[in-house]
């Protein structure tokens, strides 16, 4: 977690630490040195220390946004891999990555690509996906706008290189002729003749690449009809297997080309695998040597993970091509904000309360409480029963019993004790219903 990025600064994270601790010792010193004053007290004030940085550094990575070295906080992994009571509700929340692929990636007709090439602009544009061809049609009607700025950008630019050009050469003759004055020998002339006329060549040849890409710039698309008709046919190739882009696999270093039909079979052969290594362990109970449980945890997330970076990237190339219609204009689409989203900021916000209650000692058992049903409904997305796989990143090899059965017993442990009384705001706030002092006893 990077302190820095965090709005309290690390001299008052330190602060408190220090003034926590010297709270917890006067706590134990004013109940007679009572060691379980000390340990119930130590024990609310780590868990609730565990909980609020661990909201904060969630909350933190939705401050600072994507970086290269890390993601917004999002529970979509985790939950697309539930497979315990809770898991289908929390998966519901989330949208269908598979949705997305079957509408937006699979090919409406089984069409091979040598076959689809033979097929002319029209046929071609005709096979666009209907779910892509109908974020792509409402924008026909721009098209002859983003060509005719083709054009005259394309002028535009052959234009610049003939001024390039003019310049180029006039500054090699300058330089030529106040080389040429300076020269003592016939040899040194004919030295500066030659690099001036190589120079001369070179920034025509320059000039003249510049101005074959501006004339099939301008060339590319007759109309608006022609640049539509091309536009829809650019995705269809990819989804047809003609064409490739760019993409990451896992375990490849750097980007990959792969056509919408491979990326397809590199989904069917993680699922392969996956089954493969499910039915291995169906034959005996229990999840098996612990190589096999992490083996079988990889090959699903790493399957959830290509799911969602195939429909993200095909959206990502949708928007490409409705920025190419719509004059180099990116096309905002509503897009309404997931269950799921809306949970992950209910989750780590509420990390953040709950931390600081425990840490506070305000409202202590209500808090202890609350923990412990989030507890146990993270407990219940992935309980650790031998017949269930463990999720990924799990520590050890649990077997009934995992981190969160614990913290929830430690928290109901506190909660039947006044802890917040001994060290916390419940004296202050709760002084009111309070029928006797209280008592470490």
């Amino acid at each position: 977690m990077n302190w820095t990025q965090l709005p309290l600064p690390l001299t008052v994270i330190y602060a408190g630490l220090a003034g926590t601790v010297l709270a917890l010792m006067v706590a134990t010193i004013t109940n007679g040195w009572s060691m379980r004053v000390f340990f119930l007290l130590s024990l609310r004030l780590a868990i609730g220390w565990h909980f609020l940085f661990e909201g904060l550094h969630k909350v933190q990575s939705h401050y600072l946004g994507p970086t290269e070295t890390s993601k917004p906080f999002s529970s979509e992994p985790y939950f697309r891999t539930a497979t315990g009571p809770l898991g289908p509700i929390l998966r519901q929340q989330f949208a269908d990555p598979l949705a997305d692929i079957d509408a937006k990636v699979k090919a409406p007709k089984p069409l091979t690509a040598t076959q689809f090439r033979q097929l002319t602009l029209e046929q071609q544009a005709a096979e666009c996906p209907p779910a892509v061809a109908a974020l792509l049609d409402p924008l026909e009607g721009k098209a002859a706008e983003a060509v005719a700025a083709m054009k005259a950008a394309a002028e535009k630019d052959a234009a610049a290189a003939a001024a390039q050009e003019k310049k180029a050469l006039q500054e090699i003759d300058t330089w030529e002729a106040q080389a040429l004055q300076g020269a003592e020998t016939d040899f040194q002339k004919k030295q500066i003749q030659r690099q001036a006329a190589e120079a001369r060549d070179e920034a025509r040849w320059k000039a003249k690449t510049a101005r074959d890409a501006a004339q099939r710039k301008k060339e590319q698309y007759t109309d608006g009809r022609h640049l539509f008709l091309a536009t829809k046919a650019t995705y269809a190739r990819w989804v047809y297997g003609v064409d490739r882009r760019d993409c990451t696999l896992k375990a490849i270093s750097g980007e990959v080309a792969m056509s919408a039909p491979e990326r397809l079979r590199h989904l069917d052969w993680l699922r392969d695998q996956l089954q493969a290594a499910e039915a291995a362990a169906a034959a005996d109970l229990g999840n098996g040597y612990g190589i096999d449980v992490k083996r079988r945890a990889e090959w699903r997330a790493d399957l959830i993970a290509a799911e969602l970076d195939l429909a993200r990237d095909a959206n990502a190339f949708i928007a490409e091509l409705q920025k190419v219609l719509n004059n180099g204009q990116a096309v905002e689409q509503p897009v309404p904000t997931a269950r799921g989203e809306w949970l992950d900021r209910i989750t780590m916000w509420f990390l953040v309360g709950v931390g600081a209650c425990l840490m506070a000692g305000l409202f202590t058992r209500l808090a202890c409480l609350a923990a412990t049903g989030f507890l146990v409904t993270t407990y219940l997305v992935h309980p650790p029963f031998p017949w269930y796989p463990l999720p990924p990143g799990t520590e050890g090899n649990p077997l009934f019993i995992n981190k969160n059965v614990i913290e929830a017993l430690a928290l109901l442990t506190v909660a039947s004790f006044p802890t917040g009384r001994w060290l916390g705001l419940d004296a202050i706030v709760l002084r009111p219903f309070r029928r006797s002092a209280p008592s470490a006893a």
